[in-house]
């Protein structure tokens, strides 16, 4: 052995040391179970190693009643007008948001209009302003040639009698009028409490 050059193998019995070769042989039984799990084995031969489960085959079965062609299915009358009613109202709140809309258009409108007049309501007072200020007043009369008038050009005039009014009218049927014209009153407001 020393002429080989070669050491003699050492068996350790120390957990976490491996002495053996690491590749796995693997049986025929093992290598068929990877293959299925990995699906490279043909779909007939694991449906024939296993049985079908109870579960798999409800399974199937409902999967069949559904791709069962169903007749075709009338359109019932109640559904038709239930889809035009939608529609239709659908179309009026259309209708109502189209109108909403162009009547807020014309308030912003009317509120631009608003402070327009506003400020020209501001101008035209300081103009009546001015055109009733009594120096204005006062100016213009003197440039027309006006003036103011003297003691001796004003004149007081005292009338005889008293600040009163009388008025004369028809005293005998002024009477018989007013006891017609009360009783009317009076029949009228119970003919209105009883309505």
């Amino acid at each position: 052995m020393a002429a080989n050059g070669r050491r003699p193998r050492r068996r350790y019995n120390t957990p976490g040391v491996v002495n053996d070769n690491l590749a796995r042989k693997l049986d025929s039984k093992e290598l068929e179970r990877r293959l299925e799990r990995s699906g490279q084995l043909d779909f007939d031969q694991q449906y024939r190693k296993r049985k079908e489960t109870e579960a798999e085959q409800l399974a199937r079965r409902r999967a069949r009643a559904k791709a069962a062609v169903r007749p075709a299915q009338k359109v019932s009358i109640k559904a038709l007008l239930g889809f035009a009613a939608v529609a239709s109202l659908m179309v009026a709140l259309l209708l109502c948001y189209i109108k909403i809309n162009a009547i807020s258009r014309n308030i912003v409108q009317m509120k631009n209009q608003i402070s327009e007049l506003k400020v020209e309501q501001v101008a035209l007072l300081t103009q009546y302003e001015q055109a009733f200020d009594l120096a204005t007043v006062k100016e213009a009369a003197e440039a027309a040639g006006m003036t103011q008038p003297s003691d001796s050009q004003v004149y007081y005039i005292d009338l005889p009698g008293q600040d009163q009014a009388v008025s004369y009218g028809n005293e005998g049927a002024g009477v018989l009028s007013r006891i017609f014209t009360s009783l009317g009153r009076g029949v009228y407001a119970v003919v209105e409490y009883f309505r």
